[in-house]
């Protein structure tokens, strides 16, 4: 069973187009619908922005449909050496808005849990493979999530040493829970906007259907390469 978290209702859409002998189900004001894609059993749900929404459900998916991969994919804002459009591969995920250093912690590290959450190499090699053959180029490093949209810089000068490709609002979070839980994790972002730019907000308007769109095909060829 493959679990997909989408954050937008765009790309949630698309992927259910392709689904087959769909059930929906209602569980804590999430909806979820479980179906077939290709020879695969697949649950989908549009989590919503934040980490609560996405670490919510995570936990669903793994308790109630048992899932054995989780797939997030969405769209980010772009930080060093990337440009609107760019699809990003997470080998890594952290926060950028923790901080119990008080306790001896490092910034962003949640007791007893890593700093970064690492994936699992053989999913990335995976979905390298899987990119290949479609001739998508691609970029791989650490992406960091955290409850508010970035729109400067500074506000992530405390996790400039993880030199991450994209910030978003869900990832780490996703990551967490099934690093918790054992599960395997796959996180793709699809670069809407640079943080800190001059336009951000207008790029990530202008890009967040079309990299959304481009998102859930990808992920659709990744579900049918498993």
């Amino acid at each position: 069973m493959i679990g997909i978290i989408a954050a937008m209702n765009t790309e949630m859409n698309i992927i259910l187009d392709n689904m087959i002998d769909v059930n929906e189900n209602s569980i804590a004001g999430f909806t979820f619908y479980e179906g077939v894609i290709g020879d695969n059993n697949v649950v989908i749900c549009e989590c919503g922005v934040g980490k609560v929404n996405s670490a919510s459900v995570a936990v669903i998916m793994i308790t109630t449909y048992e899932v054995d991969l989780v797939i997030n994919t969405g769209i980010a804002g772009g930080l060093s050496n990337t440009k609107c459009r760019d699809v990003i591969i997470a080998n890594g995920l952290a926060y950028h808005d923790f901080d119990i250093r008080i306790f001896g912690y490092e910034y962003g590290q949640i007791p007893h849990m890593p700093k970064v959450f690492p994936v699992n190499p053989t999913n990335i090699m995976h979905v390298k493979s899987v990119l290949n053959k479609l001739n998508i180029a691609y970029k791989e490093g650490i992406i960091i999530s955290g409850d508010q949209f970035v729109s400067s810089l500074e506000k992530l000068e405390m996790v400039k040493d993880l030199g991450a490709l994209a910030c978003e609002m869900e990832g780490a979070s996703i990551a967490q829970v099934c690093t918790r839980a054992g599960v395997d994790f796959i996180v793709l972002r699809y670069i809407s906007d640079l943080v800190g730019a001059t336009g951000q907000n207008e790029d990530y308007l202008q890009f967040e259907d079309e990299m959304a769109n481009r998102s859930a095909k990808i992920c659709l060829k990744l579900i049918e390469n498993i």
